[in-house]
Parts: structure tokens; C-alpha cells; sequence
């Protein structure tokens, strides 16, 4: 049974805000073991390091087809921001084709 978010945070849960959001969380929640990921949730209150997030990237990077850098989540640890950072690296890639 994974571990429960509320055990290693105690930070408010705030559910993810639209369908990226959700997919980045699952992703984080399976890769930590944990139940679940809110967007204000930071990665390293989860029991995130480095390792973990090259395992996130690379399996948000395959599923969501974005181009995905660890480093852009060690820097932007809670979702909210991990995934806007997303989301403005792919478009300025996207604009740069």
C-alpha cells in the first residue's frame, strides 16, 4: 500500500486544476509511492530526490510527449509550477520549429 500524502505533508490538499496537472501528479504519486499529489504539494516534502526525478521525467516525457528535464523540476518542485514550467518550455520549442 503506498504511503499516504497527508503522512509526510502538512500542507492543505489542493487537487490538481486540469487533465496535464492530474497526469503529471499520478505520475509523481506512483514513482514516490504515495496516494496522491496536490499542486501545492512540493516533491522533496514527498520524499523526492534526484533520481526520482529523472524517473518522473522520463516517464512524464513518455507519456505526455513533451520534452521533459529533470532539472526543470528540481528547481520548480511543487506541481503547480513543475507543470507550468512545462508548459512554457514546449511552447517556446514548439514556436522555435
Amino acid at each position: 500500500m503506498p504511503d499516504l500524502r497527508d503522512e509526510l505533508t502538512d500542507a492543505p490538499y489542493t487537487p490538481p486544476a486540469d487533465a496535464l496537472e492530474q497526469q503529471v501528479a499520478e505520475i509523481i504519486a506512483s514513482v514516490l509511492d504515495i496516494d496522491k499529489v496536490g499542486r501545492e504539494d512540493s516533491f522533496y516534502d514527498l520524499g523526492g530526490g534526484s533520481m526520482q526525478a529523472i524517473r518522473i521525467c522520463a516517464r512524464a516525457e513518455q507519456e505526455t510527449g513533451l520534452n521533459v528535464d529533470p532539472l526543470a523540476l528540481l528547481e520548480n518542485d511543487r506541481l503547480v509550477d513543475f507543470v507550468a514550467e512545462l508548459r512554457g518550455a514546449n511552447s517556446k520549442t514548439a514556436g522555435e520549429s
